[in-house]
C-alpha cells in the first residue's frame, strides 16, 4: 500500500493511453462521480468540426460533462505547440478549481500531457514530430551528415564528441537545439539536470493521479481496424471533402498545410482519392477510384496502428522515465487499467479507477500499482525496471576497420569481435607476403631482347671455334 497522506490541495486526474483504449469513457465516468470537468489534451481534437476525422466523443456520450479545449480552434488557425497548450490548459485548470470542481486531463497527445505534469520539459518542443512543431526550418539541416557533424564541432564540440559520425538523428537534434535556441545542447542539458536535482530536493507534493488505459496489442489493432471501417461508413470521406474545399478556398498564402489538421490521419490518405473523384478533366486514363479508396482505407488503418504503438512507446520510455525522476510518490501514482476485454470494462477499468480516485482525494493509502492486477504487475514491473546506468562516452577509432566506437565497452566488444579479428588476420597475412617488383611490359621486352642477344653471342662462330 502507498502511505497515507493529507488530501491533495490541488488534485489533478490524468487519463492517458493509446487511441482506441477507452480513455474518454473513463474520463466521463470519473467526472460524473467526482464533480469533475474534462480538459482535452488531443492535438487533433482541438479543431472545430470534423468529429469523424478527429475521433471526437459524441455529445450524447459526454453525459453533460463540460469538455474544455475541445473543438476550440479553426482548422485554418496555427496549430498549438507545447507552450501555447500549457498556457491555455493551465488557465482552464485554475478556473475549474476556482469553481470547486475537479480537473480531469485526458488525451493521447502525450507531450501536451507532459507539459502540465512536469515542470521541466524544456527541450521537448523539438520532440514534436506530428505537425505541431513551430520551430523554423534551417537549410543547413538538409546538408549531408558529415557537414552537419563539422558544424556541430564548431558550435558544440562536447556534443559532437558524444555522437557517432553516422548518427544523423542525434547530430541533427543537437544542431536544431543550437539553431533554434541560440544555446548549445550540452549547456541546456546540464542546466536541465541541475534544475531536476534541485526540484527533487525541494519538490512540492505530487497531487496527481494517473490512469494508463491499456489494451493488448493484437486486440487493439483489430479494434482500430474496425473503428476505421465505421469511420468510413459514418462519412469520413465527406469530412475529407469538406476539409479539401476549405483548403482551396482559404486564400491565405501563409497557411502551412504541412502541419496541424492537414496532417491528420485520414485526411492525408483520402485526399488523393477525393481529388481524383472531383477531377472533371477529360484526361485519360481515368484513375481507378475503387482501388484508390481501398488503398487509402488500408493506409489509414496502418497509420492508426503505428500511431497507437508510438503512444505506448512514449508512455513507456518518456513519461515513465520522467515519473521516475520525480520520485517515489510520482511513480506510485501511475495505475494501469486493462481494457482488453470490452465486456469487463466496467469491472477492470471504471470501478478500480473510481476506488483509486476516491482514496487519492481523501489522502488514504492505495494499493501499489503493480498489485492492482496480474496484467498491471506484468507490464509495470517490466517498465519500471531501472535501466543500466549509461557508460560515460569515450570515443575510440579503429584504424584497421575504420570504425568509430563511443564507449570503452563498445571498444572491447569490437576488439573481440569476428569482423575485427578477420581484418587483423588478413592484414597479418598480407604482411608476410614477400614484396617483389612487379613485372612490367617494358621490363619483359628488355629481358627478352637481352636473352636473345646473349643467345646470339653464345652461338657465334668465334665462340664455337674455341671448343
Amino acid at each position: 500500500m502507498t502511505p497515507a497522506r493529507t488530501p491533495p490541495t490541488n488534485p489533478l486526474l490524468v487519463v492517458l493511453g493509446s487511441t482506441g483504449t477507452g480513455k474518454s469513457d473513463l474520463a466521463v465516468d470519473l467526472a460524473t462521480r467526482f464533480n469533475g470537468e474534462i480538459i482535452n489534451a488531443d492535438a487533433m481534437q482541438l479543431y472545430q468540426g470534423l468529429p469523424i476525422l478527429t475521433n471526437k466523443m459524441k455529445v450524447s456520450a459526454r453525459r453533460g460533462i463540460p469538455h474544455h479545449l475541445l473543438g476550440h480552434i479553426s482548422p485554418v488557425d496555427p496549430p498549438w505547440n507545447v507552450d501555447v497548450f500549457r498556457r491555455e490548459a493551465t488557465l482552464v485548470v485554475q478556473d475549474i478549481r476556482k469553481r470547486g470542481k475537479l480537473p480531469i486531463l485526458v488525451g493521447g497527445t502525450h507531450y501536451y500531457l507532459d507539459a502540465l505534469l512536469f515542470p521541466d520539459v524544456v527541450l521537448d518542443k523539438l520532440d514534436q514530430r506530428d505537425g505541431n512543431n513551430q520551430t523554423p526550418h534551417h537549410p543547413l539541416l538538409d546538408e549531408p551528415t558529415d557537414v552537419l557533424l563539422e558544424e556541430l564541432r564548431k558550435c558544440d564540440p562536447a556534443m559532437a564528441e558524444r555522437w557517432h559520425p553516422n548518427d544523423r538523428r542525434k547530430i541533427l537534434r543537437s544542431l536544431e537545439i543550437y539553431l533554434n535556441t541560440g544555446r548549445t545542447a550540452s549547456d541546456l542539458y546540464a542546466e536541465q539536470e541541475q534544475r531536476r536535482r534541485a526540484a527533487h530536493q525541494h519538490s512540492e507534493p505530487w497531487d496527481k493521479l494517473l490512469f494508463w488505459v491499456h489494451t493488448d496489442r493484437d486486440v487493439l489493432c483489430h479494434r482500430l481496424d474496425r473503428r476505421v471501417d465505421v469511420m468510413l461508413e459514418d462519412g469520413l470521406i465527406d469530412e475529407v471533402r469538406q476539409l479539401s474545399a476549405l483548403r482551396r478556398e482559404s486564400g491565405d498564402p501563409s497557411l502551412d498545410f504541412t502541419k496541424g489538421i492537414w496532417q491528420s490521419i485520414g485526411y492525408r490518405q483520402f485526399e488523393p482519392y477525393v481529388r481524383a473523384q472531383e477531377d472533371t478533366t477529360t484526361t485519360t486514363p481515368k484513375p481507378d477510384l475503387p482501388t484508390l479508396q481501398s488503398t487509402a482505407l488500408e493506409e489509414v488503418k496502418a497509420a492508426t496502428r503505428r500511431y497507437a504503438a508510438h503512444q505506448t512507446r512514449w508512455i513507456r520510455y518518456k513519461q515513465m522515465r520522467r515519473l521516475r525522476d520525480q520520485g517515489p510518490e510520482a511513480i506510485s501514482s501511475l495505475y494501469l487499467l486493462d481494457s482488453t476485454d470490452p465486456a469487463l470494462f466496467h469491472a477492470r477499468v471504471l470501478d478500480p479507477a473510481s476506488s483509486l480516485a476516491d482514496l487519492f482525494l481523501r489522502g488514504r493509502p492505495r494499493p501499489l500499482p503493480a498489485d492492482l492486477s496480474s496484467r498491471a504487475s506484468e507490464i509495470l514491473t517490466e517498465a519500471w525496471r531501472p535501466p543500466d546506468p549509461p557508460e560515460p562516452p569515450r570515443k575510440h577509432f579503429c584504424d584497421l576497420c575504420q570504425a568509430t566506437l563511443l564507449t570503452d565497452e563498445a571498444w572491447r566488444r569490437h576488439l573481440g569481435g569476428i569482423a575485427h579479428r578477420r581484418v587483423t588476420i588478413r592484414k597479418k597475412k598480407l604482411a608476410l607476403v614477400p614484396c617483389e617488383p612487379r613485372e612490367t611490359k617494358t621490363t619483359t621486352k628488355l629481358t627478352t631482347r637481352t636473352s636473345t642477344r646473349e643467345a646470339d653471342r653464345s652461338s657465334s662462330p668465334e665462340i664455337a671455334s674455341l671448343f
